[in-house]
């Protein structure tokens, strides 16, 4: 009979440990979905994409000739800004979460299948307990490029152009 109750008091263990540790992990999967709802609607409301004709980029780079060209500085940039093909947001797929160096929230995501970036969440808002997103103003390596919005909207990103990452972190 002791036995018995014994075995009866080990499985009820368990399943009150297990029962616990899959609340935790669903609730951590749920604060991780909510990070990319907000993270998405930041960047939809917040930036754009741009890219530049690789052709008319080189004709600028001619002109300007590390300074030694026909066109000034300042020409050159304008230049530059002038033949910006900006494109909208579309869609966010997140590929992945991992904690950094710094012990920081690493988020991978890809917009509009072109522009791959990694943001890290490091630092949240006292008051209302909500992540500071740190994208910066402009970024990219090419041919796409990311840039702050000179006026930004305050549009939610639709659910069905996020494409959640359900992996955890790795």
């Amino acid at each position: 009979m002791k036995r018995k109750t014994l075995i009866a008091l080990g499985i009820i263990i368990l399943v009150v440990i297990g029962g616990a540790w899959y609340m935790k992990k669903e609730k951590d999967l749920a604060e991780l979905h909510d990070i990319q709802t907000d993270l998405a609607n930041y960047l939809y409301n917040n930036y754009q994409l741009y890219t530049r004709d690789k052709k008319k980029v080189a004709i600028i780079y001619q002109e300007f000739d590390k300074g030694k060209g026909t066109i000034t500085e300042q020409e050159y940039f304008d230049k530059l800004d002038n033949i910006k093909e900006y494109s909208d947001i579309q869609k966010i797929e997140f590929t992945g979460f991992s904690v950094g160096p710094m012990k920081g929230l690493d988020v991978s995501y890809v917009i509009n299948d072109v522009y791959e970036n990694e943001t890290t969440l490091d630092t949240k808002l006292f008051e209302t307990g909500e992540w500071i997103y740190q994208v910066g103003s402009h970024s990219g390596e090419g041919p796409y490029y990311l840039e702050k919005k000179n006026k930004p909207s305050d549009l939610p990103l639709p659910e069905t152009l996020i494409i959640y990452y359900h992996g955890g972190i790795k």
